[in-house]
């Protein structure tokens, strides 16, 4: 069961970081061809209503996986006095960062819907596209910081997985 665990960890952290970086790098890029305002708010609600429901998935995935490797993998003796090893400090930062990566996530989908209300006045004709463009560029910088925080969550849970490594005495 151990190495069921671990696989879906894994598979879940590759389901979650994949898609960030895909849609950081080429979706929205590619979505700023598009000049009809109408399409490109179609197109990219496509993508990330997608891309949202397959995150929850992952960071639930995530989350009871990441509780069963710290329960039944990590041995005893490192999870009762962990502060006491190099693991308490790297799974208490990953554990902060974690929880930021949620947060990030709720803020992006704040900051994602004024960009759809936004789109929707500039499409009504009462709106104004430079504020349309500013809520863009806020949600891809905030993508950006969500992307890096992920992958820093991901190097924390390599480190945390070379027990030579995590399991040493602080």
């Amino acid at each position: 069961m151990d190495n069921i665990s671990l696989i879906l960890h894994v598979s879940a952290a590759v389901l979650f970081i994949g898609p960030q970086v895909i849609l950081f790098l080429a979706v929205v890029p590619a979505t700023w061809l598009i000049e009809d305002q109408r399409l490109r708010r179609d197109v990219t609600m496509v993508v990330t209503q997608r891309f949202a429901k397959l995150s929850a998935v992952a960071l639930v995935l995530l989350l009871v996986t990441g509780l069963y490797q710290f329960y039944s993998v990590v041995p005893t003796a490192i999870s009762d006095d962990m502060m006491s090893y190099r693991f308490g400090t790297l799974f208490m930062t990953k554990m902060i960062l974690f929880t930021i990566v949620v947060a990030l996530v709720a803020l992006h989908v704040v900051v994602g819907r004024s960009v759809g209300q936004l789109t929707e006045a500039v499409i009504a004709g009462e709106g104004e596209e430079f504020e349309l463009d500013n809520a863009r560029r806020r949600s891809f910088l905030l993508s950006a910081l969500l992307m890096f925080v992920s992958f820093a969550v991901l190097a924390f849970g390599v480190m945390l997985g070379r027990g030579e490594f995590s399991y040493m005495a602080s």
